[in-house]
């Protein structure tokens, strides 16, 4: 067994809005800024890596939103537009305060990879898990695979393995659906 999936299992249904909330509410977080970096990986699906070598210059703040510049991403991955996270959504004051709060060429999130894990791995999560929700979240709601492309970086082939989990959960709840005769 993949030892990132040892403590939790590997966890394929994916958070919902209300159970993310319910995470940051009651969750342990030693520090404040650990819940602005578990709310840009619940918003924004990018690599727990993707996020720690952030740089202030990396997020524009405006009025109605926190646009986030990724970079050419990991893995192989392309270089996407800037991700939109408007500014109402839970707990993206965290991310807002974080940024502020950050000198300029400073890395948003000082901490080691191992404290990240230690992050998530404290509220129950491994920092896939993240990724996974906002990526099947998105095909529930509709969002085609060119325009998660587009969010994502990832390749139509890793995609492919997304869709099949929302494919899954949909034929599930068709069954629910079914009256008894």
């Amino acid at each position: 067994m993949n030892p990132h999936y040892r403590k939790h299992g590997k966890i394929l249904t994916p958070l919902t809005d209300t159970q993310f909330k319910e995470v940051m509410q009651s969750g342990h977080f030693v520090r404040r800024n650990h819940k602005a970096f578990v709310a840009l990986l619940y918003y924004s699906a990018v690599r727990k890596a993707e996020a720690l070598r952030s740089l202030k210059e990396q997020y524009i703040l405006s009025d109605q939103e926190v646009s986030f510049s990724v970079g050419k991403r990991l893995k192989h991955g392309i270089e996407t537009p800037s991700l939109n996270i408007p500014l109402d959504a839970p707990y993206i004051n965290e991310l807002v305060r974080e940024v502020q709060q950050t000198k300029k060429e400073k890395r948003v999130f000082r901490f080691c990879p191992m404290t990240a894990w230690n992050i998530l791995d404290r509220i129950g999560y491994y920092p896939h898990f993240f990724r996974l929700s906002r990526i099947t979240n998105f095909f529930l709601e509709g969002w085609t695979i060119p325009q998660v492309r587009s969010w994502t970086g990832l390749t139509l082939t890793s995609l492919n393995y997304y869709v099949g989990l929302v494919d899954v959960k949909r034929m599930g709840e068709s069954l629910a659906r079914r009256k008894q005769k």
